[in-house]
């Protein structure tokens, strides 16, 4: 009798297991993708600054869009293309000039929708 009673739980341990850990790897996962896709969403808002200041300095289209890719290293931009959106002159000194676009952030978690958002990344200097 005691015999028949452990071979029929056997089992539950691995079931158990099994449930549980599907649980574990999404949360191990989730935390990983979002800590990822904030650490990509800080390096653009850095890119975005970065270019905005060179917008405030008087810098052309190009070198807004040259400081923005050079701050924002291994981190592709887009869909949408970094624009300042005042050019910097003697009439607009104190004036705040913003760099902004939209940005595919991408968020995948294993057994999960995928969550991926367009968001729009924006960095704000003074004209000097």
């Amino acid at each position: 009798m005691f015999w028949n009673r452990t071979r029929n739980e056997q089992g539950a341990a691995a079931v158990e297991f099994a449930l549980i850990l599907s649980v574990l790897v999404v949360i191990l996962f989730g935390i990983t993708e979002f800590g990822r896709a904030f650490n990509e969403l800080e390096t653009l808002n850095s890119a975005a600054r970065e270019g905005a200041r060179v917008a405030a300095v008087r810098g052309s289209q190009a070198d807004v869009l040259q400081a923005v890719q050079d701050a924002a290293v291994g981190t592709p931009i887009g869909p949408g293309t970094p624009t300042a959106d005042k050019t910097c002159t003697d009439q607009t000194v104190g004036q705040e000039v913003s760099v902004s676009w939209m940005q595919e952030v991408a968020i995948q978690v294993p057994l999960l929708p995928d969550m991926s958002r367009t968001v729009r990344i924006t960095g704000v200097f003074r004209c000097e």
